[in-house]
């Protein structure tokens, strides 16, 4: 027994392994019930399905100095399969390969897209020449198991407890940067959840993160609740070095949507972090000829009215809750239309007010070719204040196109 305590201590890879080795001993049971005529029939009927997507993108990035081109192929698999009517398995990858100026000439450029991995290492890279990446990841992974009260996910999955667009104060655990469009899946986390659903749009969730670092784990519990027309939710735990407190809305003021998410977060070991307050509020309404707008605001206590946009932009190899926004204030506004049943188009705006203003505009059309295929026009412009005047950070022009199966 001191042996098998020791290799779980210098391994902790162990422990999680077999916790989820007991997972499946625990619930496995619930299982030998004899089936009737219902579960005999579905058993006959398909219990896996595979979707996913194929995407090319050329991205033109125009600077002063250069102007540069890049190419991604992305192909994405997402199987799911549910042998009964409680279990269901989740195995999701994501397949890339890159090309062009920016693997050539940016140092290390392997470290920067490899995010999103969370604990456990679950992908591999693999140069092929000086100037093209390919990238493999494995980005859900989980096994799902639930019945009329209960829902159990264990492994590497995405829990979501954001309720905005842009900016998720309550996202504790898969925080994403908006400026990362390609990635609609989001990030993951390798982690074990358990809701209880209590009644009418109301349960009871806790979930935490694993790592062999405490102080890197999230392990917080969020109550739901509707009420008036509105949904809430109440939220508290660990947050990396955090103590975290927070409580999120949804709901409508007449025809618009009204969403709002407030997080206290208060370090609780000595790392140079101070106390800080995010709070987010949204409002969207759509008109009857498809027009859609959109505007957020988000405050944060602990950011600055002088900072360079280039902060907000970069997007560090780990994303937290503090990292949302460096500004203290920072405005979103969106607009889209259909022009025509197969053309939509829109406009995006974020301005960061202080005494260093920041712009970052994202024009986007898409048109779809076939139900199946579309093609996406999207630029993303960045400028910031210097000497009075708006000087442009980058001008980033992508032509993608998607097939879905």
């Amino acid at each position: 027994m001191k042996k098998i305590l020791t290799i779980v201590k210098n391994n902790p890879r162990v422990l999680f392994l077999a916790t989820f080795f007991a997972f499946f001993c625990l619930i496995g049971p619930t299982f030998g019930q004899a089936p009737d005529s219902t579960e005999i029939q579905k058993k006959k009927e398909k219990k896996w399905h595979l979707r996913g997507y194929v995407k090319e993108m050329i991205t033109l990035n125009i600077t002063d100095d250069s102007t540069t081109l890049d190419n991604l192929i992305h192909n994405r698999l997402n199987f799911k399969w549910y042998p009964n009517d409680h279990f269901n398995f989740y195995f999701e990858v994501r397949n890339r390969i890159f090309s062009g100026d920016m693997v050539s000439s940016i140092p290390n450029y392997e470290r920067q897209v490899d995010s999103n991995n969370d604990y456990f290492d679950m992908s591999v890279q693999k140069s092929m020449g000086s100037s093209v990446l390919f990238q493999s990841m494995i980005d859900r992974a989980f096994v799902e198991w639930y019945n009329e009260k209960w829902e159990a996910r264990l492994g590497r999955q995405r829990i979501n407890w954001g309720i905005n667009l842009v900016w998720n104060p309550n996202d504790l655990f898969n925080t994403y940067s908006y400026f990362d469009f390609d990635y609609e899946e989001r990030p993951g986390s390798d982690a074990l959840r358990i809701k209880r659903y209590t009644g009418f749009a109301s349960s009871i969730e806790m979930a935490a993160s694993y790592n062999d670092d405490f102080d890197q784990t999230v392990i917080s519990g969020m109550w739901k609740l509707n009420r008036w027309g509105y949904d809430f939710q109440f939220l508290g735990g660990k947050a990396r070095e955090d103590v975290a407190l927070g409580f999120g809305w949804a709901g409508n003021v007449k025809n618009a949507g009204f969403k709002g998410e407030v997080t206290w977060l208060s370090p609780y070991v000595d790392n140079g972090d101070e106390r800080v307050l995010l709070s987010s509020l949204s409002l969207d309404y759509s008109f009857e000829n498809s027009l859609y707008l959109n505007g957020s605001f988000l405050f944060n206590s602990d950011g600055s009215d002088d900072q360079f946009l280039g902060a907000a932009v970069g997007v560090p190899r780990q994303l937290t809750v503090r990292s949302l926004s460096p500004f203290k204030y920072s405005t979103f506004l969106q607009v889209s239309y259909n022009f025509h049943p197969l053309i939509n188009g829109g406009l995006a705006t974020i301005y960061y007010p202080g005494e260093r203003d920041a712009l970052f505009l994202n024009p986007n059309f898409t048109f779809s070719l076939k139900p199946n295929l579309d093609l996406n026009l999207i630029a993303q412009f960045y400028f910031d204040e210097f000497l009075g005047t708006y000087e442009p950070l980058a001008r980033l022009i992508y032509l993608r196109l998607k097939w879905s199966f």
